[in-house]
């Protein structure tokens, strides 16, 4: 009796650790924050806070202008940037259908922030992300949405040039 008690907290040990491997991933995120005025430039101490299942991890202000994290966890991440003065953005990171693999992921983005304005009407950048990404099942990785981003900025340019 007691060998079946031990058998049975042994597989359950093993179930309960599958489940946890189950919901690794291995992304190395880079990203470079730059002003849209000076791609060359540096636009330091933004604020950056990242959410994982809209649960917020961190939450700090960056010294230099690049980020460099590795996301270990399946789920769904939002990274926010924003400085003073200037408009905030946000992305979307997609990590829940990553295949359970050893090999690493990556991603790289350049993420540029402008000054705010009242005149522009960029409020949608609120709710809505700069830029998507997501596994890939063709190419077997994790990218972006690049024609999401182009239509996101296309909306940006209208409603700059609107007023």
């Amino acid at each position: 009796m007691k060998f079946i008690k031990i058998l049975a907290l042994v597989l359950l040990l093993l179930k309960s650790w599958s489940f946890i491997s189950q919901n690794k991933v291995n992304i190395k995120l880079k990203i470079n924050l730059l002003p849209v005025e000076n791609r060359k430039g540096r636009l330091k101490k933004c604020r950056v806070k990242i959410y994982r299942n809209n649960t917020e991890l961190q939450n700090y202000i960056l010294s230099g202008n690049k980020i460099k994290k590795k996301l270990t966890t399946r789920g769904i991440y939002k990274i926010v940037f924003s400085k003073d003065s200037y408009v905030s953005k946000h992305l979307i990171i997609d990590a829940v259908n990553v295949p359970n693999k050893k090999k690493k992921q990556f991603l790289k983005a350049d993420i540029t922030l402008f000054h705010n304005t009242k005149n522009d009407d960029v409020g949608f950048l609120e709710k809505e992300p700069i830029s998507i990404a997501y596994y890939d099942y063709v190419t077997k990785q994790i990218r972006w949405d690049f024609e999401y981003y182009r239509a996101t900025v296309e909306k940006i340019i209208k409603a700059q040039i609107s007023n």
